[in-house]
């Protein structure tokens, strides 16, 4: 059973995959089977990381207080909601005029640039220069913004680490109080640091991201000048948000939220995380399958 990033990236939109691969039943069935993960098996609430949400009663029920400073445990986006097909969720690559960037000139060019296989600019997965079609590492802040599923957060007394189901990943989060870098060199990551504005909300400020990485799977790109701030806020026991704001000014003439509140989800201790790890021979069977050109009729824009 194949599992790797661009099967699991064609589950937010399955009905685009069945045109790319001509309405093949069997491979459309054989990446939404890999792509099923198991229920907790213990007394917390069941839902399953699927097609399906968190169901509507388990969201409604009445959550204990959060504790003061705390966003450690293990988070989910419940199904598709943290899975961006067409790029960053509060600013979508959907051809819709309200969600267009505001590229600078660089900005722009740098974008068309880009040959993504979702979003206003998407070419068929042949002809797709994607960084991690070729398992390059997502980086920040795509991280949050590609394929945020399970999550998990451990705090320590000097640093919070972040470690995502997706391609298997870690980040370091310093809290010791040290000043982010003046000129770093480059990482995919960058480097962060954080502090509690408050005792429910935890901000990080990240620099240094490699510019090879994109902001999402919709092609959107940055400088090595991008500035990234996530806020995790403790809603309650089992609510946590995520609002990521991007700050490039080389490419955009002004900071702009592709995140707003995302919700995630607290799940049980003993959860198991699915393994999710890109595979350079199962990314080139999965181009032998799907590298015919088609025409989705996806609204290009003009340059």
């Amino acid at each position: 059973m194949l599992n790797h990033k661009k099967r699991n990236l064609t589950f937010a939109r399955t009905g685009e995959m069945r045109r790319r691969l001509g309405g093949l039943p069997i491979v459309v069935g054989a990446v939404l089977a890999c792509l099923g993960i198991a229920r907790a098996q213990n007394t917390a609430p069941k839902w399953s990381n699927d097609s399906q949400a968190f169901p509507e009663e388990y969201i409604r029920q009445k959550k204990a207080p959060a504790p003061k400073r705390d966003i450690s445990g293990t988070w989910d986006t419940g199904g598709p909601t943290g899975i961006q097909a067409f790029g960053a969720k509060n600013m979508p690559s959907d051809g819709k005029p309200e969600h267009e960037l505001p590229y600078t000139a660089a900005g722009r060019q740098a974008f068309l640039a880009n040959k993504p296989g979702f979003g206003v600019t998407e070419v068929p997965a042949a002809e797709a220069n994607d960084p991690v079609d070729f398992c390059d590492p997502t980086g920040t802040p795509r991280d949050d913004l590609f394929e945020l599923r399970v999550t998990q957060i451990v705090q320590l007394p000097k640093k919070v680490l972040i470690l995502y189901e997706f391609d298997q990943v870690w980040r370091v989060i310093w809290t010791d109080g040290r000043e982010l870098p003046k000129d770093p060199v480059p990482r995919w990551f960058g480097y962060s640091v954080a502090k509690w504005e408050d005792d429910y909300t935890f901000v990080v400020h990240t620099v240094g991201m490699d510019e090879r990485t994109w902001l999402d799977n919709a092609g959107r790109p940055h400088s090595g000048e991008m500035q990234v701030e996530e806020r995790f806020h403790r809603l309650d026991h089992d609510t946590l948000e995520l609002t990521v704001t991007i700050n490039d000014p080389k490419m955009y003439a002004k900071p702009w939220v592709a995140m707003d509140k995302q919700a995630l989800y607290l799940r049980p201790d003993d959860y198991d995380v699915q393994e999710m790890i890109c595979s350079p021979s199962e990314t080139a069977e999965y181009n032998k399958v799907v590298g015919k050109s088609v025409d989705v009729g996806v609204t290009k824009p003009t340059k």
